[in-house]
């Protein structure tokens, strides 16, 4: 559903998001992930992923800090996947392993459905 969202013309952020959203029946801001985009802009962190991480917090995360922080072991476990399956989790060397948008927010997004069914 993401990667309809990113061939939509919504950045990668914003189309994991609003997959994210209709998944879930949730209404996290699409704008949270406008800044995430291209690596937020440098190159850095992959946008889907970045993206993944914020949702991973918005289901998951915690209100007080006494409780337990299960959505930061989330978004670990989220990397870790990311880097088993591509090498590397910035946008900047993704594009240079060849790995299309279309193929990262795609995992990102079968991630988040499994993560929240688990």
């Amino acid at each position: 559903m993401a990667v309809n969202y990113y061939n939509k013309g919504y950045n990668c952020g914003e189309a994991i998001i609003k997959s994210v959203n209709k998944k879930n029946d949730t209404n996290i801001p699409v704008s949270i992930g406008s800044p995430l985009g291209r690596g937020m802009s440098v190159g850095s962190v992959c946008g889907a992923v970045a993206a993944g991480v914020v949702t991973i917090g918005f289901l998951k995360g915690r209100n007080n800090a006494s409780e337990e922080n299960n959505a930061s072991k989330h978004s670990r476990d989220l990397m870790n996947k990311v880097k088993e399956k591509f090498g590397v989790e910035t946008c900047i060397e993704l594009k240079r392993k060849g790995v299309s948008c279309n193929e990262i927010v795609k995992f990102v997004d079968e991630y988040l459905v499994d993560f929240n069914n688990a």
